[in-house]
C-alpha cells in the first residue's frame, strides 16, 4: 500500500481509538483546559485540540494515546509502528506558503524559520485554495523525508502578516522547544544566555539576588537595559514590557536567579526558606514547611532553586529534608540528587532550554515597531 494511504489508514484507526468512550473524560478536560485565545478557532481548532490529545497529551496514567494504541494493536508491522512513534514529533506553528511541488506544499515556519515540504492524505487538492504568500495554522507531524498535515488547516491572506508575525513571537515565547527545532535558533539562544549571564553578574555581583516582590520589575527592568545598552550602546528603544504577577508582587521577598542553561528564573519567598536551612528547628512551624514543600513538589520550580538553597550548609539541609521527609540518617550529599531526580523529573528528563529565543531580523524590526506604536499612543 502507498506510504500516504498506509498513513491515512493508520491515522483514521488513531483518532477513532481516541475518540472512543475510553478517553472520554480525559479528552473532555483537553478541551476546557484549550487556549480559548488562539487565531485557529471552529472545526480547525476543534481538530487541533483532537491531534493533540491524540500524538503528544499525557493521560493520568503517565502514558498516551499512541502508547495504548500500540499496545492494543500488536500486529502492526515494524514500519508501522515506527510511522505512528514518529508522529509525536509535532511542528505546531504559523507558516507562510512558499510554493508548490508537485503534491506537496513548501512552507516557511515564522517559528522556528525552517522550510517544510507538505504533503496532505487529501492529495494536492488540499492545498488548492493555498496561493504564495498566504498563512496557515496547521499541525505537521514526519512521513519520510516530508511532512504530513496532521489537523485542520486554518488559512489566513497575506495582508494579515503583522497579526501573524505578533501571534508566532508570542507563540514562541510560550513554546521555546518549537523555536529551538532549528539548531541555530538553539546555538544562539546559547550565546545570548551566556552573554546575559555576564551582564547580570556585572550589574548585580552574584548569580542570584533576593528582593521585595514590589522590586523584582525594576530589578528586571535594569537587566534588560544593560542588556540592551551590551549590544547597541545608547539604544534608548522601549523595553519590552514586564508582567509582574499579582502573587509576585505581594511575596515578602523573591530570588531573581541567572540559571547558567536557562536564563531568568523567580523564586517566590525564598528568603523564608534561607531563614529555614540557616535554622533547621524551623522546619516544626507550618508556614516553613508547607513553603519547602511547594519548591520540592513544585512543577514549575527548578532544581536549582533548592540547589541554590543547600549550597551553604549541606549538613543542615540534611536535617532540614530528614525531617520534613520523616527519613532518618537522610544525608544531603549523599542522598540530594537522587531526591531531586525522583521530584523534578521532568527537569532530567530532558536538556533544559534556554528562555531567552532568538528571532529573526524581520520579526525583531516588527516587535520594536509594535512597542514604538504602543508607547506613542501612551
Amino acid at each position: 500500500m502507498d506510504v500516504m494511504k498506509r498513513a491515512a489508514a493508520l491515522k483514521g484507526q488513531l483518532v477513532d481509538f481516541a475518540l472512543s468512550p475510553r478517553f472520554a473524560r480525559e479528552l473532555n478536560e483537553a478541551f476546557e483546559q484549550s487556549d480559548p485565545e488562539g487565531l485557529a478557532d471552529g472545526e480547525a481548532a476543534v481538530s487541533m485540540v483532537i491531534d493533540h490529545f491524540v500524538l503528544q497529551r499525557r493521560l493520568a496514567s503517565g502514558d498516551t494515546v499512541i502508547d495504548r494504541f500500540l499496545r492494543a494493536h500488536p500486529r502492526l508491522s515494524p514500519q508501522e509502528r515506527e510511522m505512528i512513534l514518529g508522529w509525536r514529533d509535532v511542528v505546531e506553528g504559523i507558516f507562510e506558503a512558499q510554493g508548490k511541488d508537485g503534491d506537496a506544499a513548501i512552507l516557511f515556519s515564522l517559528i522556528d524559520e525552517l522550510t517544510y515540504r507538505v504533503r496532505s492524505n487529501m492529495g494536492k487538492s488540499a492545498f488548492r485554495p493555498i496561493k504564495k504568500g498566504m498563512f496557515l495554522i496547521c499541525r505537521l507531524v514526519p512521513i519520510g523525508e516530508d511532512w504530513l498535515v496532521s489537523a485542520n488547516i486554518s488559512l489566513f491572506p497575506a495582508d494579515a502578516r503583522d497579526q501573524l508575525l505578533t501571534q508566532a513571537a508570542e507563540f514562541g515565547l510560550r513554546n521555546p522547544k518549537l523555536v529551538f527545532r532549528n539548531p541555530d535558533k538553539l546555538a544562539t539562544a546559547r550565546r545570548m544566555v551566556a552573554e546575559q549571564r555576564e551582564v547580570f553578574r556585572e550589574l548585580y555581583g552574584a548569580e542570584y539576588i533576593v528582593v521585595r516582590g514590589e522590586d523584582v520589575a525594576p530589578r528586571y527592568d535594569a537587566f534588560m537595559r544593560a542588556c540592551m545598552d551590551r549590544v547597541q550602546p545608547g539604544d534608548t528603544s522601549p523595553l519590552p514590557g514586564f508582567t509582574c504577577p499579582e502573587e509576585m508582587l505581594d511575596a515578602e521577598s523573591v530570588a531573581i536567579h541567572f540559571d547558567p542553561e536557562t536564563g531568568i528564573s523567580f523564586y517566590l519567598e525564598f528568603a523564608l526558606l534561607q531563614e529555614l536551612f540557616a535554622n533547621p528547628s524551623l522546619i516544626n512551624r507550618r508556614r516553613y514547611r508547607d513553603t519547602l514543600t511547594s519548591y520540592l513538589r513544585g512543577d514549575d520550580i527548578s532544581p536549582a532553586a533548592i540547589r541554590l538553597l543547600t549550597e551553604p550548609d549541606p549538613h543542615n539541609a540534611g536535617v532540614v529534608f530528614g525531617k520534613l521527609l520523616k527519613k532518618k540518617n537522610f544525608s544531603w550529599p549523599e542522598h540530594g540528587e537522587s531526591l531531586l531526580r525522583q521530584y523534578k523529573a521532568r527537569y532530567f528528563d530532558e536538556p533544559q532550554l534556554p528562555t531567552t529565543v532568538p528571532v529573526s531580523d524581520t520579526m525583531a524590526a516588527h516587535l520594536r515597531n509594535g512597542l514604538r506604536e504602543e508607547a506613542s499612543e501612551m
